[in-house]
């Protein structure tokens, strides 16, 4: 053991009772200011996470700011203060179920930003460095790595593990240096662990507010402001008047109870993990995406007063009304394809636009309607019952359908096999080569359109026709028809295909929502044989959007061919983004086809268009979801998924991926909206036989000598992907490929993530390989999709594509990632090595003394002794080294022979060289060896400090100090020329008495 100081039981033990945030905006408990902090440089921000319940003080009311924090102390303040709480399973050694920081532990390592060491343990009581806690930073935040640190003189030098890690805090304005520099290697005190963490959650997205008690929160008016994730996790709750920036996550706690959201906005996503069939009011709110997934029963969600809720997706069962339909409440509707067979969706209201891209699933419209109502191609075998007090306006059907009930149907348009519509319909078309059961008839091929009819479904005397309520028409007794338009062109009836028709027959009027708008129509051409008007597509700026377009066709003069009036319009609604390519720079050309509902792939395709030299795109289309398959040229096919919302305008961003060069492999992982963050790892063999490890913002490539062999070349965190990786050059070995939820709170599930990995090789369009994520209700971190064996330039796949709780093994050692790695690891350990280290007088002789006592040592670096010298004594006499240090057997390290007994310390130069596989390094320490009075000088003064101790009742542990008494009374009674045996007799029976308390000594 090495010299230890003593310090009381009191300042031993760290509180642990770090609780969630105070309950109520309103009313809030009041707590005082710490004793220890008035005069402090981090008061402020000290009480101000005191007052919020991320933090309590000790018993004597102090927080004790400037003692250090261990790994355990700070995954309790990132979870309470992040409000992370999903845990996962853990394994180490040194945690056990009994523990008081086990479950934030655990959490620590679901949400990957505190992670084991590779002997199995997490070292819960370690104090965590300036250095550890900039890791811990930038996985937490997902920083990039930086070059900064070099900037600094005190981490030029700094291991390769941390160096990118400090750049990345210095860059982002975490952490900071000062006249000291950086200070790698120093402690993390509670003040500082708290200000880093305070400073990290300044706009992010991470929770800044948990409730998990019943009870009101929020002002009784005005709005207040709540900053990152928001978690409303108890029944009873009321949640009034906050605007939140982040998500508003209803927790599995609130069970089958009952929650309130009054005058709230939510900018992110609200998700509902809990609620039951009376369950969640929304009122006068404002919400921009809302996500159900309650695993276990059906929620009910009520919408009333002004609130408007732009987008639901629904992957569990769920009801939705409207308490008094107005154009607010519900607008999109998307039933993914992550909905159980055999679900329920009741819905009550008026809503624009309802997307099915679920199999099985059974619907009702109660009362209300639906605008437009598509489902989507491969989405087969729904149900949907429309109640005799409900219609839908456009119903598109691309798979197989059942509609039954009483309601309405205004015009249905059938583009595929197997759809059977029973309510009343006003209009069908029918798709060339395809039959359809309309109202109990069979109709469709070889017909296009089919089917309609006037208000009386009776009557089919004017079959074809259809003849709306137009106010104001010039002409009272000319005929009225419906005119089919979107933007782009305007297409008259086939009964309009007058012979000769031209544009001179024709006066054209439009307007924007009833004004006159001449400009916005340009190009004007009529096409006779697809009897389609034809105009240059109207660009969807955010002034416009929203707004309806209404044209007009009429007869230009008494002698025109055109003898009837033609009325149609549409809304100025659709999807626009950028395409840009891996290294985000814009792609142009790039050609976009959309069909309607979210991840359809196959199906009929309902607009194309263009990016422009920027990779802009902008298209019209009606209120819904959307998937646009991107087509170019030396690129592959990808997707994006568009929401196109009634009221905003949504930007739809996008990745073009460049097909691969010969001889590349490229994996490419996309998924849904949420989970926000799924990461790719890849483990594979290296130049060296070690095994590099690559995934986003740690470790994004694998290099050896200037020579990319393995890359991260994007990374996607906000939804969708797509995250790339690519293989540059194939080494013999495994390659092991699997994706881990990065934040696995209640953010959305992997096993809902609907994720797919497709592989390519080379610059082949088609993939190789694709691996779809079977579904699960499940929390697993990881999928582990497949292994890839490279035997001389051959690939055999080993497919798993199953979820995983842990982190899937792998067969090389460690993290080496590259030349760079290796140099930085061996560099690490000799910056470990102490430039001094003094013996203390519990040294036992002859047995090998751990040369770097405070520092965990890498296990893959050999260490041996090659050299100790004896330095010069202050008496100008010179000791044989050999007489009191030697090298161990192995020269592992050293050992010491005898005691000194001289009148001086005496002081060793011990040379150490160092090895890690083909490389190696060397350092030099000195090695201080007091005298036998210094020993016995320290160990009486334990002796003193013990026995005062153990009289003290706070202090006391009841152990016998009878032996110390005796030793201690021996030391005092020492001559001042005592014999060299009888100090050491002395010694030895003070180390054996204070043996009992050595382990409370720091």
């Amino acid at each position: 053991m090495f010299k230890l100081k003593k310090q009381t039981w009191t300042a031993l033990v760290l509180s642990a009772s770090l609780v969630l945030p105070l309950a109520g905006l309103t009313q809030p408990t009041a707590v005082h200011a710490a004793s220890d902090t008035q005069n402090h440089w981090a008061r402020n921000v000290l009480n101000e996470w005191q007052t919020k319940g991320f933090i309590n003080g000790f018993a004597d009311g102090s927080l004790k700011p400037d003692q250090s924090v261990t790994r355990s102390q700070l995954a309790v303040l990132i979870n309470k203060a992040y409000g992370f709480t999903r845990p996962t399973s853990i394994h180490y050694t040194d945690v056990q179920t009994s523990d008081w920081y086990y479950n934030d532990v655990a959490i620590a390592r679901a949400e990957g930003y505190m992670e084991g060491y590779k002997d199995s343990t997490f070292q819960p009581n370690k104090q965590v460095s300036r250095q550890e806690l900039a890791v811990i930073l930038t996985t937490l935040k997902k920083l990039k790595s930086s070059s900064s640190a070099n900037n600094m003189f005190d981490t030029q030098n700094s291991p390769q593990w941390s160096k990118g890690s400090i750049g990345a805090v210095l860059d982002s304005g975490l952490m900071k240096g000062d006249e000291k520099g950086f200070r790698p290697r120093d402690i993390t005190t509670r003040a500082e662990a708290v200000t880093v963490l305070d400073r990290s959650m300044q706009g992010a997205s991470a929770a800044s507010t948990v409730y998990n008690s019943a009870g009101v929160y929020g002002p009784e008016s005005g709005s207040q402001p709540l900053h990152g994730n928001v978690y409303l996790n108890a029944a009873g709750s009321t949640l009034r008047n906050v605007a939140i920036d982040g998500d508003l996550i209803l927790g599995a706690g609130i069970g089958e109870g009952d929650v309130l959201l009054s005058g709230i906005t939510v900018k992110g996503t609200t998700i509902v993990n809990g609620g039951g069939s009376h369950s969640v009011h929304i009122k006068d709110s404002s919400l921009a995406n809302m996500l159900v997934n309650k695993p276990n029963g059906t929620v009910r969600i009520v919408s009333s007063g002004s609130t408007s809720i732009q987008q639901t997706t629904l992957q569990t069962a769920a009801i939705l009304e409207e308490e008094q339909p107005t154009a607010a409440g519900f607008h999109n509707v998307l039933l993914t394809s992550q909905l159980p067979s055999g679900a329920s969706v009741s819905m009550k209201g008026n809503y624009d636009a309802v997307d099915v891209s679920s199999s099985s699933a059974m619907l009702s419209l109660t009362t209300g309607s639906i605008d437009q109502f598509a489902v989507a191609a491969g989405a087969t075998n729904n149900r949907i019952t429309l109640n005799p007090a409900s219609s839908i306006n456009v119903f598109t059907a691309n798979a197989p359908t059942t509609v039954n009930g009483d309601g309405t149907i205004n015009r249905a348009i059938i583009q595929s096999s197997d759809v059977t519509i029973t309510p009343r319909v006003t209009q069908t078309t029918v798709s060339s080569g395809i039959t359809a059961r309309i109202e109990g008839r069979t109709i469709g091929a070889p017909q296009t359109e089919t089917n309609v009819k006037k208000d009386d479904k009776k009557d089919n005397s004017s079959a074809g026709t259809t003849q709306p309520v137009t106010p104001g028409i010039p002409n009272p007794s000319q005929t009225t028809y419906l005119l089919g338009i979107n933007n782009g062109q305007a297409i008259l009836p086939d009964h309009a295909n007058y012979a000769g028709l031209n544009m001179s027959d024709m006066k054209i009027t439009v307007t924007l929502d009833g004004q006159p708008a001449p400009h916005l129509l340009s190009s004007l051409r009529f096409n006779s044989e697809t009897r389609a008007i034809e105009f240059t597509p109207l660009y969807v700026k955010p002034s416009n959007y929203g707004k309806t377009i209404q044209m007009t066709v009429e007869p230009s003069s008494a002698s025109s061919l055109l003898k009837d009036r033609f009325v149609g319009s549409f809304q100025m609604t659709g999807a626009y983004g950028q395409i840009t390519d891996a290294q985000g720079n814009p792609v142009s050309d790039m050609q976009i086809s959309f069909r309607r509902g979210t991840d359809v792939k196959t199906g009929p395709i309902v607009l194309t268009t263009s990016t422009d030299v920027d990779g802009y795109y902008y298209t019209n289309l009606p209120p819904g979801s959307y998937t646009g398959e991107l087509q170019k040229d030396g690129y592959l096919i990808t997707y994006l998924n568009a929401p196109v919302l009634a009221s905003e305008y949504i930007q739809t961003d996008s990745t073009a991926i460049a097909t691969a060069k010969q001889d590349q492999i490229r994996i490419v992982l996309t998924w849904s909206a949420l989970p926000e963050d799924l990461d790719a790892h890849l483990y594979g063999p290296t130049v060296n036989g070690y095994g590099f490890h690559i995934l986003p913002y740690r470790n994004e490539s694998y290099s050896y000598r200037n020579e990319v062999y393995a890359s991260i070349d994007k990374d996607a965190m906000n939804g969708f992907g797509p995250e790339i990786v690519t293989i540059n050059k194939r080494l013999n070995g495994t390659y092991m490929y699997y994706v881990k939820n990065y934040h696995a709170n209640n953010l959305g599930s992997l096993g809902k993530s609907a994720a797919t990995v497709q592989v390519y090789i080379g610059d082949a369009s088609a993939p190789v390989k694709s691996y779809t994520l079977p579904p699960s209700s499940g929390n697993e971190l990881f999928w582990r999709v497949f292994d890839l064996n490279v035997i001389d330039g051959k690939l055999q796949f080993l497919d798993y594509n199953n979820l995983w709780a842990t982190e899937p093994p792998y067969q090389y050692f460690g993290n080496v990632d590259d030349e760079a790695e290796l140099e930085g690891r061996l560099q690490d350990q000799v910056d470990r090595l102490p430039a001094d280290l003094y013996l203390p007088y519990t040294t036992s002789l002859n047995n090998g003394l751990d040369l770097m006592p405070n520092e965990s040592s890498d296990p893959g670096v050999k260490q041996m002794v090659s050299a100790i010298e004896a330095a010069p004594a202050s008496s100008g006499t010179t000791v044989t080294a050999d007489a009191y240090l030697q090298p161990t057997a192995q020269s592992e390290t050293i050992k010491l022979l005898r005691y000194n007994d001289s009148a001086d310390e005496l002081t060793f130069k011990v040379k150490v060289n160092f090895e890690l596989d083909h490389l190696k390094a060397n350092g030099d320490m000195l090695v201080h060896v007091p005298t036998l009075d210094e020993w016995l000088s320290d160990a009486a003064a334990d002796a003193e400090d013990t026995i005062a101790a153990e009289s003290n009742p706070n202090t006391a542990t009841l152990q016998d100090t009878t032996a110390l008494k005796a030793a201690l009374a021996h030391q005092q009674a020492l001559p001042a020329g005592a014999a060299t045996s009888e100090k050491i007799a002395v010694l030895e029976e003070l180390k054996t008495a204070l043996a009992p308390w050595w382990y409370q000594l720091s």
